[in-house]
């Protein structure tokens, strides 16, 4: 709760009325009966600027030389710069330099309103009293009441058996009521012998109450959550923010679920700059409900970090890891945004790097835990990775250009079985042109050098039964690409736009890649070391519409490409795109299509399609649509699909969220995430936000369902109701977001603070 137009009153308003004890009329003159003076201001003053004038206006005028006081009386208007005041009488004493306005005092500074039926300063010292008063800080739109506000000091203020609300009205919805109410700019407020009102009537009593009163953030306790959990019991939080420093804080969350945990969190930020910020979150969870047969554990945590650093010289330093005490703790402590994105593994990695316009190095330490074997041993590590990149550089004196790229990976797992491990060296160099063809045509022929070193062994229950150290310099890959670029342009207002190009480039593009020897056995890690045959024409035609909002704004608010390839070595099957591994082989390629249109705000489209021409069958495809209107109703949904290699659905899921604008006041939220493959839905959530001027209440009920990975059993629901209720002016709400994608490694967005 901020004070800043009673401060103003006392510091500006009200003083205004008056320069000092050197108060002089410079001239009188009638107007429509009513006695008017300027007053000089030329004399020097802390409080008043000397520049602008001050009008005072009354019925009567007088000065009383004996008791030196200065007296106006009916209909007292006083105005300066932005400043206006109205009383019935305004008397100052030039002794003691006291002034007091009595009878309908009404004052404006800015869009701030004082009421009061009589205001006394004492100019000397800043401080003053407003009886029976009324204060509106239109900025926070926050209303003071009281029988009694009076500033004691330079920003402390006292209310006497007053009131204070955010909203408007004779009647406001709620408002806080107290005997004494000690306020302190920059620092807190106290209430003592409070109540709550609803409207007119008395809801709970408040013995005591402090609340920050800063335009800075500042150490306190943070708005509470609570919900009621089918699996969780009664599900309490309650957040503590510490304020560290101007560019470090952190936040403390006690929490306490009542049917099998006690849980305590801490996130901690720091950003002194922007060459060195980062994040900490972690939280402990004494869980006495979770006994798995196989491994019981009561106590267990989850832990994650980001940070981002630039080091002396240019170089660069990031790193974010995560670690969870074991396998199943996201289940139920991750949130619905874990069950909606499915988190199958998690990364941890830090890099060091160095880059400029034409090179990249960098060293990076990378581990996964794959969240999808009960033992995380099993997984294949790849670290370190050490990379050296020279991008796209003019040859001088000819029109090529060259690119390379030298990677050293090393391959460990602690067990291992029917795979290899070891070391890889890999470099590829590659040479390319661009050669216009006559007026429409362009030519980029390129040829790239696949060098590999292996120091590897092939591992079955975790003996080595072969070795190979070997150099691999017979692969490269020779590539052509041909394209034009067709333009037509519409003229006339359309869509919004002044005006519209349809733009079309059909591209053909080949690529050649000789047979690998039989001779030698390589290694096989990851995809970089798949270099068989191959001999692909791929023909391509991308659409797309661009309209011109204005001089020099442009937007690409459709796009349409499809694309389809052609392999004459049929080194190709349906359960193994990249061939090598089945007899039956084919040469057409999957058929790629990919549509995206955004040509306004409420509404966007993405889709993208990969259909399978041999088998006549669709592998993967997704839709994205949204839409929304000028009132903020919002409706989304996003279908995808995707078949593994042995055509058996990975994902075949519907996600639904609409937002319905019932009233100006009145929110109705759904959000559902269905699996068809499984049919039930893993998230369901249905809820109404009610807010009013000055309030605001939501009350959500939601249903997450999980599915054992193993026993393919649906896990019986966690059903939860959810309602929070915020006053608006009470300070910013706080509100903590346990939003994985973020959390684990995704955009970095500021922390939300106090005010």
């Amino acid at each position: 709760m901020r004070f800043p137009a009673l401060r103003l009153l006392v510091g500006c308003i009200c003083i205004s009325l008056v320069a000092g004890p050197g108060f002089s009329p410079t001239h009188a003159q009638t107007n429509l009966g009513k006695e008017s003076f300027e007053i000089d201001t030329s004399k020097k003053s802390t409080i008043l600027p000397a520049d602008i004038p001050i009008q005072l206006s009354a019925d009567r005028l007088s000065f009383d030389y004996d008791k030196n006081t200065y007296t106006a009386r009916g209909n007292v208007t006083l105005s300066q710069g932005n400043t206006r005041l109205r009383a019935d009488s305004v008397r100052y004493d030039g002794t003691t330099g006291e002034l007091t306005a009595m009878g309908g005092v009404i004052a404006r500074m800015g869009s701030d309103v004082v009421e009061a039926e009589k205001v006394t300063i004492k100019l000397a010292d800043s401080s003053g009293v407003l009886f029976n008063g009324k204060l509106l800080l239109k900025r926070h739109n926050v209303y003071l009441e009281g029988k009694k506000l009076e500033k004691t000091g330079e920003s402390e203020y006292r209310i006497q058996e007053g009131s204070f609300t955010t909203c408007d009205g004779l009647s406001p919805a709620w408002k806080i009521t107290g005997k004494d109410l000690d306020v302190t700019l920059e620092g807190y407020g106290s209430l003592k012998h409070g109540f709550f009102y609803v409207k007119d009537i008395p809801v709970f009593y408040i013995p005591w109450l402090i609340y920050p009163a800063k335009r800075k953030r500042q150490s306190g306790f943070l708005a509470p959550t609570l919900s009621n959990s089918s699996i969780r019991g009664v599900d309490v939080r309650l957040p503590f923010f510490v304020d560290i420093s101007p560019s470090v804080d952190a936040t403390l969350i006690p929490r306490i679920c009542s049917r099998r945990a006690i849980q305590s969190a801490l996130e901690f930020r720091y950003f002194p700059s922007e060459s060195f910020k980062g994040r900490f979150y972690g939280e402990y969870t004494y869980d006495w409900k979770y006994e798995p047969d196989s491994q019981p554990k009561f106590n267990r945590f989850f832990v994650t970090f980001l940070h981002d650093q630039e080091l002396p010289a240019q170089v660069g330093f990031k790193a974010n890891g995560t670690w969870l005490s074991d396998r199943d703790y996201l289940e139920l402590w991750g949130g619905k945004f874990d069950r909606r994105l499915r988190f199958r593994y998690l990364e941890s990695t830090a890099v060091i790097f160095k880059q400029s316009n034409y090179y990249l190095v960098q060293a990076e330490a990378r581990y996964f835990d794959n969240l999808d074997l009960p033992d995380n041993a099993y997984t294949m590590q790849n670290l370190p990775t050490v990379t050296a990149t020279l991008f796209n550089t003019p040859v001088k004196y000819t029109p090529l250009h060259f690119s390379s790229n030298i990677i050293f990976d090393h391959f460990y797992s602690p067990v291992i079985t029917n795979k290899w491990q070891g070391s890889r060296v890999q470099w590829d160099s590659r040479l390319a042109a661009a050669m216009p063809v006559g007026r429409y045509l362009k030519l980029q022929p390129s040829v790239t050098y696949l060098g590999r070193a292996y120091a590897a062994d092939y591992y079955q229950r975790n003996k080595s039964i072969n070795s190979v150290n070997a150099v691999r310099i017979d692969a490269y890959q020779v590539s052509a690409d041909a394209y034009t670029d067709l333009y037509s342009i519409f003229d006339g207002s359309m869509l919004g736009f002044q005006r519209i190009q349809h733009s079309i480039r059909p591209r053909v593009g080949w690529s050649y890649r000789p047979p690998a020897s039989e001779k030698q056995v390589y290694p096989h890690f990851d995809d970089n070391d798949r270099m068989g045959r191959l001999n692909l024409i791929t023909a391509e035609m991308r659409q797309t519409l661009t309209g011109r909002l204005g001089p020099g704004e442009y937007l690409d608010f459709m796009t349409l490409s499809l694309s389809q390839g052609y392999d004459f070595f049929h080194s190709r099957t349906a359960a193994d795109p990249l061939g090598g591994q089945q007899t039956e082989q084919y040469a057409w390629t999957n058929t790629l299509a990919e549509l995206t249109v955004k040509p306004h705000y409420l509404l966007d489209l993405a889709a993208q399609a990969q259909y399978d021409p041999v088998l006549n069958r669709a592998r993967r495809y997704s839709v994205n649509l949204g839409l929304m209107d000028h009132r903020g109703d919002l409706f989304r949904v996003l279908h995808q699909f995707t078949e593994a290699e042995k055509r058996e659905d990975v994902t075949r899921q519907t996600n639904i969220n609409v937002h319905v604008k019932l009233t100006s006041s009145l929110d109705w939220m759904m959000e559902s995430q269905y699996s068809h493959q499984y049919n039930f839905s893993y998230f369901t959530s249905v809820g109404l936000s009610y807010h009013p001027q000055c309030w605001n209440i939501v009350l959500r009920y939601s249903e997450t369902r999980e599915q054992d990975p193993i026993t393919q059993k649906v896990r019986d629901p966690d059903q939860t109701v959810f309602m929070t209720l915020s006053l608006y002016g009470l300070g910013q709400i706080y509100r903590f977001s346990r939003d994985w994608r973020e959390l684990l490694g995704g955009t970095e967005t500021s922390a939300l603070f106090t005010q």
